[in-house]
């Protein structure tokens, strides 16, 4: 999955200002290519104040769907934050996710982005998550 640098900050402020809670987001771009992200958005938790889960605000998705069609691309993933925790899959991502898209995971120690990752459902059983290269550009 590829991402512009200016796309990663703008998760990285989101991840940092709903610190200690999780921030959720929708990655916006095309499939082509291993996953091309051209935009972020920000989505609402629903769960704010929960400290380690988000739930997505159904608004959120269909506007964001509407949105992406309207530039000519496609939700093609999620990302969120793992607020004191490790940028990989828990147990409930891995029951709350959908087949065919990226989900981007950040981790922030004590109000800083640590690490992030990317990751896919695998396309076999048992249901499982598979890391997938991340490649961060320079573009803006």
């Amino acid at each position: 999955m590829r991402i512009s640098g200016s796309c990663l900050r703008h998760i990285f402020a989101h991840a940092v200002e709903a610190y200690p809670y999780e921030c959720f987001g929708f990655l916006v771009g095309m499939e082509h290519a291993g996953g091309v992200v051209h935009r972020v958005e920000r989505g609402n938790n629903v769960l704010h104040g929960h400290p380690a889960r988000f739930e997505m605000d159904a608004v959120d998705f269909v506007r964001t769907v509407e949105a992406a069609e309207h530039w000519g691309m496609a939700v093609i993933g999620f990302y969120h934050s793992h607020p004191d925790w490790p940028a990989i899959p828990s147990q409930e991502d891995l029951k709350r996710a959908w087949s065919g898209h990226y989900y981007l995971i950040v981790s922030v120690v004590e109000r800083h982005p640590a690490t992030v990752t990317a990751w896919r459902l695998a396309d076999d059983a048992p249901r499982r998550f598979l890391e997938v290269p991340l490649e961060v550009t320079d573009a803006p």
